[in-house]
């Protein structure tokens, strides 16, 4: 969802510039503004004709844009179809995982505060990525977690940045270093100014304000990721990833870090049985995904069984761990055969398994091949990916 644009539109109907409605606090009531009734209208027709969507009557109500926080997340539904997984949920930590500023006064947690932990873990357990970003001191924080008899624990955290840094630029570090683009991710902070400062900031990101006192507030945070998630420890990975990066430094040639980890992969035919962790796949990869293409289990299903398609995936394992499905692609069969997807992990770059599959789809496809190549600004980086490896772009 861009949020920049939305308000552009705003600001064209209130006259108000975009930089200045970008610099107001979430909670600015946009009758405050001098909304009207008619205007109202005129900034919905401006929004279905921008983004080409049809905003539902249920949606036309001035309550459903009380505020410009209000505002996103009423229209957040309506780009579903970008297809942006939220994988990682970031989360201060005074007033959020528990009442109170550690160190500075008592804290203590309460049945809703218990509730929300209680969301958290669960959705880790679902393979969604828990970090904290909060503004004190590292040992105040440990101290909360060590006193506090809470559910969520120390080792149910990927990525901690505890420090005095503004929180913008700690969430871009986590960004970096897990190697996610900023709108995948969810933050959640009881400061509207901190709430502020990060979507002015980052922009693409999803920010939710803390208010337990809103029966909807914790509803609202699983609806981001509920439709998302799958029984798997991605934490676990993202650890087992880590250490891989650090030996891979000791490496000039991926053949020689594949042979030092006694890697193993496994590049044919896709089973049924793979249909949920293609899917996944398909919908979470972003850079190495060349047609930018997301699948549903129900249209991998159907491109199995169907004797026109081929489906082909790759898998990987360790001695860190098994990755499982990695990498795959999907062959419309003709004269003239088109790789219609082929998507990767960013886990499993520099590791020469792209190179394996388009060789395996070669090998069965032995004369001309074509493929879709889409680009958008996060696979741009892989668009002579086809012509490298003899493949011509499908017109």
């Amino acid at each position: 969802m861009n949020k920049a644009k939305i308000l552009e539109l705003l600001g064209d109907i209130l006259d108000i510039e975009k930089q200045n409605l970008l610099e107001m606090p979430i909670d600015t009531k946009l009758s405050d503004l001098g909304l009207s009734s008619i205007q109202f209208i005129q900034f919905i027709v401006a929004l279905e004709e921008e983004f080409e969507i049809e905003i539902l009557d249920s949606d036309l109500i001035l309550s459903n844009f009380e505020t410009i926080e209000i505002l996103y997340q009423t229209l957040e539904k309506y780009f579903l179809s970008e297809n942006v997984f939220k994988k990682v949920l970031i989360c201060d930590c005074d007033n959020v995982l528990w009442h109170g500023i550690s160190g500075e006064e008592e804290i203590y947690t309460d049945d809703l505060i218990d509730k929300f932990q209680e969301t958290v873990i669960d959705l880790y357990n679902h393979g969604v990525l828990i970090c904290l970003c909060s503004k004190n001191e590292p040992e105040n924080i440990e101290t909360a977690f060590d006193s506090l008899e809470m559910p969520l624990k120390k080792n149910h955290i990927l990525v901690s940045k505890i420090n005095l840094t503004d929180k913008a630029t700690n969430i871009k570090e986590i960004a970096l270093k897990l190697n996610l683009s900023a709108d995948s991710f969810v933050f959640v902070d009881d400061s509207v100014y901190e709430l502020d400062l990060v979507s002015s900031i980052i922009p693409e990101i999803t920010t939710i304000r803390a208010d337990y006192s809103d029966g909807g507030c914790i509803e609202r945070i699983k609806s981001y990721f509920e439709s998302n998630t799958i029984d798997i420890n991605r934490t676990q990975q993202y650890r087992e990833q880590k250490e891989r990066e650090k030996e891979k430094q000791l490496y000039s040639t991926a053949e020689e870090f594949n042979a030092s980890l006694k890697t193993e992969v496994t590049c044919g035919l896709a089973l049924p049985s793979q249909v949920s962790r293609i899917s996944e796949l398909s919908q979470r990869t972003n850079q190495f995904n060349l047609s930018n293409a997301r699948y549903s289990e129900n249209e991998i299903t159907l491109f199995i069984s169907d004797e026109n398609y081929s489906v082909y995936a790759l898998s990987a394992s360790d001695k860190y761990g098994d990755m499982g499905i990695v990498g795959a692609a999907i062959i419309h069969k003709s004269d003239k055969p088109v790789i219609i997807s082929f998507f990767l992990s960013c886990r499993v770059f520099g590791r020469g398994f792209e190179e394996l599959l388009i060789n395996k789809i070669k090998s069965d496809f032995p004369n001309s091949l074509n493929g879709i190549y889409k680009k958008t600004v996060k696979n741009k980086r892989f668009e002579t990916f086809y012509s490298e490896n003899g493949v011509e772009l499908y017109e």
